[in-house]
């Protein structure tokens, strides 16, 4: 690999974007779909440039996040023997990536103007995130606050600013139930994403001494308030999709039900809410449906009364291919193997 593609996958690798470009944002575009179909706005694709404008804004917020968390984790990876991105760059590109990304950021924030509304969430999501992995605050390692940061900085601001930036493209206030359902949903979601992550990582953070929530509570004894946490968010979910009254979002749901039990039956994947207690394969309950059926069931549904939005399915489809072919190819395998003569 030459020098300068070499340095230039380096830069890349130090945005994680495996680790959220396709986990993170088809969500946060579904918001933003349903919200124009709550608006009532139409025709819906003359509103997919300012899905990407948002889409653009929360992106620049995650490069953030992943450049932000590796720089003040450098020290405490290496006390567990974790491997660091931001630890292979010159000091000088880390902290030119760094003012990149907040300039970009304050662009962004600039040109939502005068829509405070979305600019407050915008503002809040960069803040929660700063709180969560720079000293002296450094809510990561203080328990539930952390895990109320990252559930809110990840989830909960970025979807309440899809609502309200969409709301705003379609010259109306953000619904009151539609934003509170997705706000409710949204940081219930998040609480999960980021418990299973701390969870998942209990023993290494024990071995560094950090106080995460993990670290301060038995899988046994967190069970009943997951069991709590994701009841909580399939009721704010259930409000969502009946607000919506979509019939293909019925048909989706019940089509990520097939997927989810081929994925056990013939995967042996574990179903978990939050903790996987047991090795091997697993999947998180709903995070398919959230990522891949839920946006897009509504961009199909908007096709069928609007041709054009079907240019803007299949420019979703470029952009998040991975869970969708992964979704397919699962299917593909599990008839073969029911028609493969025993």
């Amino acid at each position: 690999m030459a020098s300068g593609q070499f340095w230039v996958y380096r830069l890349t690798a130090a945005f994680r974007s495996s680790e959220w470009w396709a986990y993170k944002l088809p969500p946060l575009l579904a918001i933003a779909y349903g919200t124009l179909m709550v608006s009532g706005d139409s025709p819906l694709i003359g509103k997919v440039l300012h899905c990407l404008f948002y889409l653009g804004a929360v992106f620049v917020g995650a490069v953030y996040v992943s450049i932000i968390n590796d720089l003040t984790d450098m020290d405490d990876d290496f006390a567990a023997g974790k491997r660091n991105r931001m630890s292979n760059i010159p000091p000088a590109w880390r902290w030119t990536l760094l003012s990149t990304c907040l300039l970009a950021g304050c662009l962004f924030g600039y040109l939502m103007w005068p829509d405070t509304q979305s600019l407050f969430f915008y503002a809040m999501a960069w803040i929660a995130f700063s709180l969560y992995s720079i000293r002296p605050f450094r809510f990561k390692n203080r328990g539930v606050f952390g895990v109320l940061c990252d559930a809110s900085g990840a989830h909960l601001f970025p979807s309440l600013l899809m609502v309200s930036g969409m709301s705003h493209s379609a010259g109306q206030p953000a619904d009151g139930l539609w934003i509170y359902s997705v706000g409710v949903w949204a940081f219930c979601y998040g609480l999960r994403g980021i418990l299973w992550h701390q969870f998942a990582d209990r023993e290494n953070d024990l071995s560094a001494g950090l106080n995460t929530f993990a670290t301060a509570w038995s899988t046994r004894r967190f069970v009943p308030y997951a069991r709590a946490i994701f009841a909580t968010e399939a009721a704010a979910l259930l409000v969502m999709l009946c607000y919506l009254s979509i019939p293909v979002l019925w048909v989706s749901l019940l089509a990520y039900a097939g997927l989810a039990y081929i994925r056990r039956r013939f995967y042996g994947q574990r179903i978990i809410l939050v903790i996987a207690r047991h090795d091997g394969a697993r999947q998180i309950l709903m995070e398919d449906f959230y990522q891949v059926f839920f946006p897009m069931a509504l961009l199909l549904s908007a096709s069928l009364t609007e041709p054009m939005m079907w240019i803007a399915l299949v420019v979703h489809l470029l952009l998040f291919p991975q869970r969708a072919f992964l979704a397919a190819v699962d299917c593909l395998r599990a008839v073969k193997n029911i028609r493969k003569p025993s």
